[in-house]
């Protein structure tokens, strides 16, 4: 710097300083700009004149490296001083052509014309050289797709020919959108014929762009074809040469073009959208070809994508290969069977196989989806993981696994790793907010603070994201700060217009929970308008906290909105589909929880109110929703039991006991007929006399005794006798012991015993032995004769929930009737929920 100095020129009159890299070594010279024309050159060989390409040019994604064009005509000696610019105007004939490509640029280049294909925006798109063609895999988001293609050259053109297509999250069957994928990447250069993409004139397309923009003309191109075609090393390579013997064709182009010319039609028609007509088509070529693994393939793909035919495509694979080995083609349709074993299997197999990386840990995804085990799962999203570390879906998921089996630490690795990967300060506050989510859900409570406070660092006015560290500091035991935060939350929603009724919720809970202000709490909930998912359960929050306060009406006015928002729903979608369809179906998923809504309002009526009436009504409801739910029917069985019992009579004075006639010295025999259900065979009831009585003096014809009342302490003792069919000594007195069985009732009816008391015994005796078949047929012959259907109803479904097949099938036609006499009293009645819901049941009876 001295000597700059000395010789007048400091450092700052330079101006800039160079930069770093350009000091670095061979840094200092910048790249030549690309030549927007071709350079050419005159060559002589063997006595003729030529004109060469000096230096490889591009061509879009493509790179001419050698081109030689004869100039036929010329006599030696020729004066070559004007250059290339003197022969310009002459037309030669084509000789050699040689063009490259790079897998990577080509598919840079490829990955715009692709958009929309899999999704909104381009995907991302590999295109790797295998043997005698190419690998072409895209993915956008969570579906993916990948397929082979074999190029086949004919003299000029290029014959291109998808094979092996497969695919995860696709809308159309995977070969249809790989003949689509290169369509839209050959665009006007390439035309559909019979399942091939053709590329024609491929020489004549690539010199007539090539040389009119040197300013050369455009050479003759006849007897020039294409001589090799090869790809190796991430390149390419395809040449061709003037009267050059056509290339031999691998094993791989040679199976694809005898499937194009079995199943071109199919597969044209599959590609432009008419699966129906292209069904036929492959069916068509399988009567050709039995058996074909591609055709078997490709039409079992198509069923799967229809819908509703797993079972059938199934069949189409088996017939061809064992389904484990049908890659994920197999996988899904073992799973669409409910193979869940047999799914993951395919889908660990095609994983292991599947030289797509995205697409293989696609595949292992929906493999640990099948896995009920949770170190299973775990390994499965491991390896997809290792396999494409960059797919959100698959980071999530471990996430979640990780935290089911306590791995914070883990699981932090992974929400870092996401937060990592998001682009823009919303994507990060997004990502961070869900793995607070997550933590909290699993009970990490310092963790998900913090992870919330990591968000708020992205949008400190999100409400949702202050309500979540309002939840997190609330699980911490910081009840204060969080009823603290909760407010500021419900301030921010109200400010950005956002929807603030889980936050009134939330605050309600904290109000009633935290703080012991009910009413204030129950102001906070009686905001929640009704149609919003919020409304049912803030309707049960208010009935219960005035419930709480005794204020019984209002409590009755809330769950009565309650029950009336849910019955409004269900009489919706009945009005559309029918009852027997509207089992929950308003509700989707959330079914159970709004049942359960229900039941705690049942509850609350009953023990706060004592409203009977209104708690059958809300079980009935809950029952509509979940039919099979054994704590709702218990319920419903309980109240409906109460309401039906009638109110016990004021007790009466003591019967005077009546003296019995003695029993006769003779044997008495009774003989029974066999009842209408018995468990044992009739035999002779033997009634012996009464002991320790001194014997009856000579007997005088009398007429007939008189039926006697009988104790209701001995009705157990009872014989069993069907009124049909009797015979015995009618001169003989009433026994005094008899035995109660199976077939008693109108031996007790003639003794005086109404069907009240009949009842009342019959049901001491099976609370005695629950066991007892026999007496709780009797005790449901009884129940009918009164009419005590509810009564009947219940005991009818306990036995068919506690029996076995046998009971269960003596049991259901009378459970039936009893469905079916209940449902036309209710709507004679107009009670039309309650006739809903016995219809209900009776239709699942029938099912």
């Amino acid at each position: 710097m001295a000597a700059g100095q000395r010789r007048g020129r400091s450092a700052r009159a330079l101006g800039l300083a160079p930069s770093i890299r350009a000091l670095a070594p061979g840094g200092g010279a910048a790249p030549r700009p690309p030549d927007d024309r071709p350079v050419l050159r005159l060559a002589v060989s063997k006595g003729a004149l030529a004109i060469e390409l000096g230096e490889p040019f591009a061509l879009g994604p493509l790179r001419v490296t050698e081109l030689v064009v004869r100039l036929a005509g010329i006599r030696f000696p020729v004066d070559l001083s004007g250059g290339v610019a003197r022969f310009r105007h002459r037309r030669g004939q084509l000789v050699r052509l040689s063009v490259e490509a790079q897998g990577t640029e080509l598919a840079g280049w490829a990955a715009p014309r692709l958009r929309g294909l899999l999704g909104d925006g381009a995907p991302q798109l590999i295109i790797a050289p295998i043997e005698d063609g190419a690998l072409v895999a895209l993915r956008s988001g969570e579906a993916a797709l990948a397929f082979d293609v074999a190029v086949a050259p004919a003299e000029r053109a290029l014959r291109l020919l998808p094979e092996r297509a497969r695919g995860i999250g696709l809308a159309a069957p995977p070969h249809a959108l790989a003949l689509q994928a290169l369509s839209m990447m050959a665009g006007a250069h390439g035309r559909l014929v019979e399942g091939a993409i053709v590329l024609d004139a491929a020489v004549e397309r690539i010199v007539r762009l090539l040389l009119p923009a040197a300013g050369a003309r455009a050479p003759a191109v006849e007897g020039a074809q294409w001589a090799v075609v090869s790809a190796e090393a991430g390149r390419f390579r395809a040449e061709g040469a003037l009267g050059a013997a056509p290339p031999a064709l691998g094993d791989r182009a040679l199976r694809a073009l005898e499937v194009a010319e079995l199943a071109g039609a199919a597969d044209e028609l599959a590609s432009a959208g008419g699966l129906d007509e292209a069904r036929r088509a492959y069916l068509a070529a399988l009567e050709r070809a039995p058996r074909h693994p591609e055709i078997s393939s490709r039409l079992a793909w198509l069923d799967l994508v229809i819908g509703e035919r797993a079972e059938g495509a199934l069949s189409t694979v088996v017939d061809a290969m064992p389904a484990v080995d049908a890659g994920l083609l197999g996988g899904a349709l073992l799973e669409a069977v409910g193979d869940r074993d047999g799914a993951f299997s395919a889908l660990a197999r095609a994983a292991h196989a599947e030289p797509y990386g995205p697409l293989a840990a696609l595949a292992w995804l929906r493999a640990a989806a099948l896995a009920d085990a949770v170190d299973v799962r775990l390994d499965a999203l491991n390896l997809g993981v290792a396999r494409a570390p960059g797919i959100e879906a698959l980071r999530w998921a471990r996430l979640d696994a990780r935290l089911d089996v306590a791995d914070v630490r883990g699981a932090l690795a992974d929400a870092e790793h996401l937060e990592a990967s998001a682009r823009g300060a919303e994507a990060r506050h997004a990502v961070s907010r869900r793995a607070a989510e997550a933590f909290l859900a699993r009970g990490d409570v310092a963790d998900a603070r913090v992870l919330f406070e990591r968000a708020l660092r992205y949008a400190p006015e999100s409400p949702d994201v202050v309500a979540g560290l309002a939840r997190s500091l609330r699980a911490a035991g910081e009840g204060r700060r969080a009823l603290d935060l909760l407010a500021r939350a419900r301030a921010l929603a109200a400010r950005s217009g956002a929807p603030a009724c889980a936050l009134d919720l939330e605050l309600g809970r904290g109000l009633a929970e935290i703080a012991g202000d009910l009413p204030a709490a129950i102001a906070r909930v009686r905001g929640v308008p009704p149609g919003v998912p919020e409304a049912l359960e803030a309707r049960l929050l208010e009935g219960r906290w005035c419930a709480g306060l005794g204020d019984l009406g209002g409590a009755s006015v809330a769950l009565g909105r309650l029950r009336d928002a849910v019955e409004l729903a269900l009489q919706g979608r009945a009005d559309d589909a029918g009852p027997a369809r509207a089992r929950g179906a308003p509700f989707g998923d959330g079914a159970a929880a709004v049942a359960a809504l229900l039941a705690e309002a049942a509850e609350i009526e009953e023990r706060s109110r004592g409203d009977l009436l209104a708690a059958q009504r809300h079980l009935g409801l809950a029952l509509r929703l979940r039919p099979r739910d054994p704590g709702i029917t218990a319920a419903f069985r309980r109240v409906s039991g109460e309401i039906a019992r009638p109110i016990a009579p004021a007790p009466a004075a003591p019967p005077v006991p009546v003296e019995r006639p003695r029993a006769a010295e003779q044997r008495i025999e009774v003989h029974v007929a066999a009842p209408r259900r018995r468990t044992l065979p009739p035999e002779p009831v033997v009634v012996a006399p009464a002991p320790n009585k001194p014997p009856p003096g000579p007997r005088a014809p009398a007429a007939p005794p008189k039926a006697a009342p009988v104790d209701p302490g001995i009705i157990d003792e009872m014989p069993t006798l069907d009124g049909t069919d009797t015979s015995t000594d009618l001169t003989a007195p009433i026994p005094s012991s008899v035995t109660l069985a199976e077939g008693q009732v109108p031996l007790a009816r003639a003794f005086g015993v109404d069907d009240e008391l009949l009842a009342e015994r019959l049901a001491d005796r099976l609370r005695a032995d629950p066991a007892d078949q026999a007496v709780a047929m009797a005790l449901a012959d009884a129940l009918e004769r009164l009419g005590r259907d509810l009564d009947l109803l219940a005991l009818l479904s306990a036995r068919m929930e506690e029996g076995d097949d046998a009971v269960r099938q003596e049991v259901a036609p009378r459970r039936r009737s009893v469905l079916a006499r209940l449902a036309v009293r209710a709507r004679a009645e107009g009670r039309a929920s309650e006739a809903e819901l016995y219809e209900m049941l009776l239709q699942s009876e029938l099912a």
